[in-house]
């Protein structure tokens, strides 16, 4: 849902910074390192170069770093060191496919290997569709030149644990999506539904997100705030949710248990009266609570409820999303409800860590 907007002042000065010469190397180990990795070999170039103009004016010196991979549609993919106001060229990876997982981890640990740190946050950022597959005509995250990155791929291209993932990208707060993820981030910060162009608000967000203990519920707060306060009308339109993944394994847990008190028959679930937080016709992303409330009526619900104030650290939701429908109820996570006539995306959820671990 993030919209191809026009950004043309931009896009000459990216072409600057992948081609000046790398600055001398630095023995210098930070306090924290972030990565923000751009896949935007698409229809967010624009929104891209936004992005890292934000982070450029919004970076302060100090004993954190901040290294941007971009690559962007039509140019060369390169790593930007971000200063105050700059942007220093320090590698370059001509004819790389951003969506290509072993191409990620590559980058990922060149990145580590020269920018040292106590401590390292991670921003992904491109166009996102949740758990869902790259072969469903959707987006699972990434896309480049057609190609994009499935969610269990992504989990293992990721080579260290970083302290925490932001997704600025759609519709990655599920539950599917956190359980595959728990190994790599202590904390996942991530919209449920999808995200407007204008992304995170990083001349807000980016101070904490580099400091040696970021607040996360301040930066999710400051993403709905922008949201729900600066835009208006149908741009009013937002969910985030911080997400504890130490907690997961236990919300798992706990939903197995209210799942096995009635069996598994997917042509009787209800979806047509669960919270929906999807754009699609053919609904693929519900409210994970609502789900429950609804297919499970009796089964008790008191542990699930415990256990989701420990995984969800902060939620937040505007009213609407755009026009399309009512935000009436969130609970921090999405997820998926099978649906009768896909067998194939029925398949490859029971595939899934969080699908294995709360329903078989």
């Amino acid at each position: 849902m993030k919209h191809f907007i026009l950004y043309i002042i931009l896009f000459p000065f990216l072409l600057l910074f992948c081609s000046c010469s790398k600055e001398d190397e630095k023995d210098f180990q930070a306090t924290r390192t972030v990565i923000a990795y751009l896949a935007a070999d698409n229809d967010l170039w624009e929104d891209a170069l936004r992005s890292i103009e934000e982070m450029k004016a919004s970076f302060r010196e100090g004993d954190s770093k901040l290294v941007v991979f971009a690559d962007i549609a039509g140019e060369e993919p390169c790593i930007l060191e971000i200063g105050s106001n700059t942007a220093t060229a320090a590698g370059s990876y001509p004819g790389y496919n951003s969506a290509d997982p072993s191409r990620m981890r590559e980058i990922l640990q060149d990145i580590i290997a020269k920018y040292p740190a106590d401590s390292y946050g991670l921003i992904l950022w491109s166009h996102g569709s949740s758990w869902l597959p790259s072969d469903a005509r959707l987006r699972s995250f990434g896309s480049d030149n057609g190609v994009q990155m499935n969610i269990p791929d992504l989990a293992e291209a990721l080579p260290v644990r970083f302290d925490y993932i932001l997704f600025d990208a759609c519709m990655m707060g599920s539950v599917e999506v956190a359980y595959e993820l728990r190994q790599k981030a202590g904390f996942i910060v991530a919209s449920s539904t999808p995200m407007l162009y204008t992304g995170f608000p990083y001349e807000q967000v980016l101070p904490e997100l580099l400091s040696p203990r970021p607040d996360l519920r301040k930066v999710a707060k400051e993403y709905f705030d922008y949201y729900q306060q600066v835009m208006t009308g149908i741009y009013q339109s937002a969910t985030i949710s911080v997400i504890n993944t130490g907690e997961i394994e236990a919300l798992a847990a706990a939903t197995r248990r209210i799942m096995e008190t009635q069996s598994f028959d997917e042509s009787a679930f209800n979806r047509t009266d669960v919270q929906r937080l999807d754009s699609y016709q053919e609904q693929y992303v519900f409210d994970f609570v609502d789900f429950i409330y609804k297919n499970y009526p009796e089964a008790d619900k008191s542990e699930l409820t415990g256990q989701l104030d420990k995984t969800i650290l902060y939620k937040a939701h505007t009213a609407r999303f755009m026009d399309q429908y009512e935000i009436k109820t969130f609970c921090g996570l999405s997820c998926y409800i099978p649906l009768k006539n896909r067998s194939d995306l029925n398949a490859y959820y029971l595939q899934l860590g969080w699908a294995k671990a709360v329903w078989h």
